[in-house]
């Protein structure tokens, strides 16, 4: 677990912490106080841009999903100029391609954080995350993270606007136990991701009666199909009712393939993936992902008129761009996610009249979006989003099928009663240990208002 930032909540931040900002992370523009005592942040300054850091993997084994991500953050961002920017300033993307190297993330964020970027919209995968959260809570930045993931990360520095494990387990593990049998393996991605939501989904499916039969983990950079060979063999001898795959990225498909070739199908062992999206099917085949199940909170065939309205917009917006002509034009979970975050962070600086992070955060907590999928709430206390539990099967036409949906949005559980026993996020993402506070990460650096 990382260090946390020093952001607490509203009324913490005023009785406690106002002088520890002003000495540590003091913008040009020194914050005064208005009337009735809440900090009053640098205003924006229409003549002058906003500038975002938008770091996703364009190349690499990692492109296949965060490109989709980068092209929904330069869609918004026109969008967002386009109907007259924040207050009258434009948005500036300011682009770096990581290439799918971990380390590279964070070179690029210390490189954006030296020019005085302080709002980044970043990542896919927990290992990027992990790489480039330092440097965004050293900066006294913040990073606005769009992928569902394993929890247990707890920081002012971060909106999360992707699921939780709670957001995908709990509901789709006790409804394929009831569809195919109680009889499982597991086989992941070796990275923290699919190990640490693996130990969650474990704890599902003992309470709901399920048996584990098996585990096994693949480099995140294996894309080519014999390098599954191993563990479909072992998936083959064990002979589990179903597969839960926690496989990411261009891995993913060649996972996918080897499956079928093996002559393992939903009929007589379905997949029940958490990374399976609209674009992974498309890059894999559809005939090699047919009657496969994954959970999400968002599928492009949600019938939604906000959705229908964002399809469009999208679709339009690819095809003025010739480079993307001959890629497939599909929405995702992971890119509406991403589109949420993006809706959040306009509307806290609109709501703050700043571009200051923290301003952000402190105008995100308990902030309603009105996202494609339906309405979700950042949690004012974690920083985490609401969100509404589905679980989808891939149909014929290489969409998803809503086979299962919650009631209602959820809220996220950022730790495991179980597994983080006495640990809870809470005072706008402060972490606490058997009810004491862990001491926050101080912030050096001077941050120049926008």
């Amino acid at each position: 677990m990382k260090i946390l930032s020093s952001e607490v909540s509203r009324r913490a931040f005023l009785k406690n912490n106002s002088l520890l900002l002003a000495a540590l992370s003091m913008p040009t523009v020194l914050l005064s106080r208005n009337s009735w005592g809440a900090a009053t942040w640098p205003e924006i300054i229409p003549s002058k841009p906003i500038k975002i850091g938008v770091i996703y993997s364009q190349t690499g084994f990692m492109g296949l999903v965060e490109k989709e991500q980068y092209k929904v953050a330069m869609m918004a961002i026109e969008e967002i100029n386009n109907a007259g920017g924040i207050h009258g300033a434009k948005l500036q993307a300011i682009v770096r391609d990581p290439g799918s190297k971990w380390s590279n993330y964070a070179k690029y964020a210390q490189e954006l954080l030296d020019q005085n970027v302080n709002i980044f919209w970043a990542c896919y995968t927990s290992a990027s995350r992990e790489a480039i959260l330092p440097n965004i809570q050293k900066g006294g930045a913040v990073l606005f993270y769009p992928t569902y993931y394993e929890g247990r990360e707890c920081t002012s520095n971060m909106i999360m606007t992707g699921s939780c494990p709670n957001q995908q387990v709990d509901n789709s593990i006790p409804w394929i136990i009831n569809k195919a049998g109680p009889k499982t393996y597991f086989v992941g991605s070796n990275y923290i991701y699919p190990r640490t939501m693996n130990k969650a989904a474990k704890l599902v499916l003992k309470r709901s009666g399920g048996q584990l039969l098996g585990e096994k983990y693949i480099n995140l950079d294996v894309s080519d199909e014999a390098g599954f060979a191993e563990v479909i063999a072992d998936i083959k001898a064990k002979k589990p009712d179903w597969v839960f795959s926690n496989v990411v990225g261009g891995s993913s498909i060649a996972f996918m393939r080897a499956y079928k070739k093996a002559g393992l199908t939903k009929n007589n062992m379905p997949i029940l993936s958490c990374p399976l999206t609209e674009p992974e099917v498309a890059a894999t085949g559809i005939e090699y992902c047919e009657g496969h199940y994954t959970s999400f909170t968002y599928f492009q065939s949600l019938d939604r008129p906000e959705n229908q309205s964002f399809i469009k917009r999208y679709q339009a917006y690819v095809a003025t761009k010739p480079e993307w002509a001959n890629e497939p034009v599909l929405t995702s979970g992971v890119m509406e996610a991403s589109y949420i975050g993006m809706l959040a962070c306009k509307q806290a600086m609109i709501k703050a009249n700043s571009a200051h992070p923290m301003a952000i955060v402190d105008a995100c907590r308990g902030m309603v979006i009105k996202a494609p999928e339906e309405d979700v709430k950042i949690d004012p206390e974690n920083l985490h989003t609401w969100l509404r539990p589905r679980i989808g099967v891939v149909n014929s036409k290489g969409l998803f099928d809503i086979v299962d949906e919650n009631p209602s949005i959820i809220r996220p559980q950022v730790f495991s009663k179980e597994m983080d026993k006495g640990k809870e996020c809470k005072d706008g993402g402060i972490e606490y240990r058997n009810g004491r506070k862990v001491p926050p990460r101080r912030v050096k650096r001077k941050i120049v208002a926008q």
